[in-house]
């Protein structure tokens, strides 16, 4: 069995913690060397703490499944 990694990167800059209105984007590192861009969803976490140009989980999911599926069928 292969050895599989992820690196998550985030940081939150300047942002005070507290108040919970700290940047929810982040950097998922892959051990191939991909990077993909990652944010909460915008439809959870409003604007501007989300980021709607990144990959939230619930999308991370449904792809991982449907491409769970695709290589099965292949």
């Amino acid at each position: 069995m292969g050895r599989y990694t992820a690196t998550t990167i985030w940081e939150r800059g300047t942002a005070v913690f507290v108040d919970q209105r700290y940047s929810r984007r982040h950097l998922l590192r892959f051990d191939g060397g991909t990077e993909v861009p990652a944010s909460s969803s915008s439809q959870i976490v409003p604007l501007p703490m989300s980021d709607p140009v990144g990959v939230d989980p619930e999308e991370m999911f449904v792809a991982s499944l449907s491409s769970c599926h695709l290589l099965w069928f292949l």
